[in-house]
C-alpha cells in the first residue's frame, strides 16, 4: 500500500511539471462580454473548453474529465478528442479537471489543467439582462 501512494504521488507530481509552462488560451480581456452569447434564460450546462495536441503519434487523445480535482477521482465522463480543439457541456460553477493521455513511442505522458466554469449575470452590459459564461479554458496541450 505505501509503494503504491509512493508511485501514485509521483504520477500526480510528473503531471504537474509536465504542464507547469503551458499557457492557457483564453479571452485577454475577460471583463468585457460577448453579448451574442448571452443568455436570457439561466443555462443548466456550459462549455468546458479544452485543447489538446494532435500529431502523428497522437491523432486522437483519450481524455477523462474530472469534477473539482482529479486526485479526488470523480470522474464525470471520458471520450476521445480528434481534434485540438475540443469541447463538452458541464454544469456551471464547479471546478473542472482534464486528464489527457499520450503516446511517445513507448512511453505514455499525461497532462493535466483544471479550471472554473463560472457562471455570471449582467443587467448592464448587454441589451437585456442576460447569464454569460466565464472560465472554462482547459490546456492539456505537450509542451514543444
Amino acid at each position: 500500500m505505501k509503494k503504491r501512494k509512493i508511485i501514485l504521488f509521483l504520477l500526480t507530481l510528473q503531471l504537474f511539471i509536465f504542464n507547469s509552462s503551458c499557457e492557457r488560451q483564453e479571452p485577454v480581456n475577460l471583463s468585457e462580454i460577448d453579448c451574442s452569447e448571452c443568455y436570457q434564460d439561466k443555462p443548466e450546462w456550459g462549455p468546458l473548453n479544452i485543447t489538446v495536441t494532435i500529431n502523428d503519434q497522437n491523432p486522437y487523445v483519450p481524455l477523462k474529465v474530472y469534477i473539482g480535482n482529479f486526485e479526488e477521482g470523480n470522474l464525470d465522463w471520458t471520450d476521445k478528442a480528434c481534434s485540438s480543439d475540443f469541447w463538452v457541456d458541464v454544469k456551471p460553477d464547479q471546478y473542472y479537471s482534464v486528464t489527457a493521455e499520450y503516446k511517445d513511442g513507448d512511453k505514455i505522458i499525461f497532462a493535466v489543467d483544471g479550471d472554473k466554469l463560472k457562471l455570471k449575470h449582467t443587467s448592464d452590459k448587454c441589451d437585456e439582462p442576460c447569464y454569460y459564461f466565464q472560465g472554462g479554458y482547459i490546456d492539456v496541450r505537450l509542451m514543444d
